[in-house]
């Protein structure tokens, strides 16, 4: 991103010099024109002679050094341009063919997930096309539940919430076996809240209080603050400049509900909320400049990137790319797994439990931590459990 951002300064900069270099140059021939346009007009009137105008024209433009200027300005704009094209030489890389390692994947699966993605992401034109030129036999059953998510969340889109209310009851059962009730009821709650103050906007107070007794009921005890608040936006219809609850008109709770609505229904489709492919495709993006740095250093070693079974440098990526707890054995370098768990020393320090069953060779000898004079014995080292985050 660093590159990036000094490559976008460059663009500005060749921008800036570009406009200044027309203007200038533009003045400059402007003046080489009015006085080559004198110097035709002298030679058109009688006696006149052709060395003396031809010498005055060229003493003028010596002395304007209209010739030099306009190099100049040049000059100046291809030095912004190169710079330009080293920045961005930086900050994109052209050959990516350097970090491609070989790997077997079926073809099928791969067009699975790309008809998926297109489809999740509601492109369903492309996504047909595509299912057609590759094949894919079972492209009824991957398109039909985004379709029906699409068609609700269009409707979400349009401030109306019944189909998605409709949904939610439908697939009650499935969302509370999934998220648990209190998750499925302020779930149902939101839609209905949304819904009230569309009504409230659209129809006025009274159809709001209307449909706020007809649905608020079920709500009373895990939502009573909430709806106490929908409440007092009655009063304050005509002055919602002055309104205490202006937060609850904001028009950025229509696409948090609209996002919340697809990830419910990603969850029951048995997807995650964010396209696969598209997460991969991001993850990679972000590593690739590390890897093909990476594959430079070790060419020049004489080692293969491409055979390597470990890489020899951390890729983070940000917590928006972690999605479950991982914990890798600082002795071993190896994850933890249900039959090699991490194990917590009295010290503190956390280790693979064959790690820590080799190095402590019993149960009751004392060993010494590897990152701390503390002793330990295998007795008192407790097995520990990261949970999802």
């Amino acid at each position: 991103m660093e590159n990036f951002e000094v490559a976008l300064k460059e663009a500005e900069k060749v921008a800036k010099r570009q406009r200044a270099c027309a203007s200038k140059s533009a003045d400059s021939l402007n003046k080489l024109i009015l006085e080559v346009t004198e110097a035709r007009k002298q030679l058109s009137a009688p006696g006149a002679g052709v060395s003396d105008v031809f010498n005055a024209l060229e003493g003028r433009l010596s002395k304007g050094d209209v010739v030099k200027d306009i190099a100049d300005n040049t000059k100046e704009l291809h030095g912004a341009v190169n710079k330009l094209g080293k920045a961005v030489d930086k900050a994109f890389v052209q050959d990516i063919c350097a970090a491609l390692r070989p790997v077997q994947l079926d073809e099928g699966i791969l067009d699975q997930v790309i008809a998926e993605h297109l489809y999740q992401q509601g492109n369903f034109t492309v996504g047909d096309t595509f299912v057609q030129e590759a094949g894919i036999g079972n492209a009824a059953a991957l398109k039909k539940p985004y379709t029906a998510m699409h068609a609700v969340l269009e409707q979400i889109i349009a401030r109306n919430l019944e189909p998605a209310l409709r949904w939610a009851k439908e697939h009650q059962a499935q969302l509370t076996a999934s998220n648990g009730e209190a998750a499925v009821h302020a779930f149902e709650f939101r839609l209905h809240q949304l819904q009230f103050l569309h009504c409230l906007q659209s129809s006025g107070p009274a159809k709001a209080l209307e449909y706020a007794r007809a649905n608020f009921g079920p709500y009373q005890e895990s939502e009573m603050a909430e709806i106490q608040r929908l409440m007092g936006c009655l009063c304050f219809v005509r002055r919602p400049g002055a309104s205490p609850y202006a937060d609850l008109m904001a028009p950025s709770l229509w696409s948090d509900v609209a996002r919340e609505f697809s990830r419910q229904c990603c969850g029951l489709l048995g997807q995650a909320c964010e396209s696969p492919l598209l997460v991969a495709v991001a993850a990679g993006s972000l590593a690739l400049p590390t890897l093909l740095k990476l594959a430079t250093l070790m060419a020049g070693q004489n080692q293969d990137f491409l055979t390597c079974n470990q890489l020899p440098v951390e890729l983070e990526l940000g917590r928006q790319f972690v999605f479950h707890s991982v914990f890798a054995c600082p002795v071993s370098r190896e994850q933890s797994t249900p039959d090699n768990s991490p194990m917590l020393l009295p010290c503190g320090h956390v280790l693979c439990k064959v790690s820590l069953q080799k190095i402590a060779k019993g149960t009751v000898r004392p060993f010494k931590c590897p990152y701390c004079p503390a002793e330990a014995t295998l007795n008192n080292c407790r097995a520990i459990f990261f949970p999802d985050i």
